[in-house]
C-alpha cells in the first residue's frame, strides 16, 4: 500500500467508527436513558463503551502493529515529566473554576459515585487506546508533519462527540455545542501531545480521566 491508500484505510476505519458510534447514540440517548436508570443505566452504558472503544482500539493496533509509530503504546513512561506538570496544572485550573463558579469547593448537587466509573476508570482508557493508540499513532507514520497529525487527530476526536451532542433530548444549544466540541479538540490535541512526546498511552489516559471526574464531580 502507498502511503495515500493507508491514510484513506485510516479514515475508512474512522469513518466506519463515527457511523456505529453514531447509531449507538441513537439507541442509548433516546430509549435506553428513558426505561432505564442508575446503576443499570451505568451498567449498560460502560459495557458498550468498552465492547466498541477498547474492543476495536485493542483489536486495531493489534493487527496495524507494524505500521505505528509507537509499536508499544501501553508501555508506561512515568518519568515523562510534562505528564505530571499538566496533571497539577489542569487540576489546579478545575479546582479554581469550581471556585469561582460556585464559591466554594465541594461535589456538585447533580453528582453520583456512579460517575466514577464511567468518567475516571473507563472513558479515559477507551478514548485514548482508539484516539492515540490507534488514529495518531498510524497518522504519525503517514503524515510528513508530526502537528498535521495531532491537529487532524484533534479534529476527528472532536468530531466523535457530535453524535452525543446530535442525539441528546433536550437538544444542546449550538452555541454550547461549538464551545464543547472546541474545547475537546483543544484537549484532544494535549492527549495527542502527550503520546508523541512520552511514547506512551499512560500520560494521557490519567490526565484524560481526571480531567472528566473533576468536571463532573467539581463543575457539573
Amino acid at each position: 500500500m502507498t502511503n495515500r491508500q493507508e491514510f484513506r484505510q485510516v479514515l475508512t476505519h474512522y469513518g466506519y467508527f463515527f457511523l456505529a458510534w453514531f447509531i449507538i447514540q441513537i439507541f442509548y440517548n433516546v430509549p435506553i436513558k428513558n426505561l432505564t436508570g442508575g446503576w443499570l443505566e451505568e451498567g449498560l452504558l460502560d459495557v458498550i463503551k468498552l465492547t466498541m472503544w477498547l474492543g476495536a482500539g485493542l483489536i486495531l493496533i493489534a493487527c496495524f502493529r507494524a505500521k505505528l509509530a509507537v509499536e508499544r503504546p501501553f508501555k508506561p513512561n512515568w518519568s515523562f515529566l510534562p505528564f505530571y506538570f499538566w496533571l497539577i496544572g489542569l487540576t489546579g485550573y478545575l479546582i479554581f473554576s469550581a471556585l469561582v463558579r460556585h464559591h466554594h469547593l465541594g461535589l456538585v448537587a447533580s453528582f453520583q459515585w456512579r460517575f466514577v466509573f464511567q468518567d475516571f476508570l473507563i472513558v479515559g482508557l477507551c478514548e485514548e487506546t482508539v484516539f492515540r493508540g490507534y488514529f495518531l499513532n498510524r497518522l504519525l507514520r503517514l503524515m510528513k508533519s508530526q502537528q498535521g497529525a495531532l491537529l487532524l487527530q484533534a479534529l476527528l476526536f472532536a468530531a466523535i462527540h457530535l453524535p452525543r451532542y446530535l442525539t441528546t433530548y433536550p437538544s444542546i444549544a449550538v452555541n454550547t455545542m461549538i464551545i464543547n466540541l472546541v474545547m475537546v479538540a483543544l484537549l484532544g490535541y494535549l492527549f495527542g501531545w502527550l503520546f508523541v512526546r512520552s511514547h506512551s498511552l499512560w500520560p494521557g489516559i490519567i490526565v484524560h480521566s481526571v480531567w472528566d471526574l473533576l468536571v463532573v464531580a467539581l463543575i457539573g
